[in-house]
């Protein structure tokens, strides 16, 4: 089995439920700490959008673990 591309996720339908599922939001973030997201993401392989979103995505899970 090949491995996916970015063209091939191009080619794909979009999710339907994107806009019930997905809130946009824009922050600001200081380029200091931005350097460090690109820099921990560059080490990974990764963007630092995905980066700074995976840990979005845990912290949130933890809050709701904390009674």
């Amino acid at each position: 089995m090949r491995e996916l591309t970015a063209e091939d996720f191009k080619k794909a339908m979009p999710n339907p439920f994107y806009d019930k599922l997905i809130k946009e939001i824009t922050v600001p973030i200081r380029l200091d700490d931005f350097a460090i997201f690109e820099e921990i993401a560059k080490n990974n392989g990764e963007t630092p959008e995905l980066l700074i979103k995976r840990c979005l995505h845990t912290s949130a899970k933890r809050l709701q673990e904390t009674p």
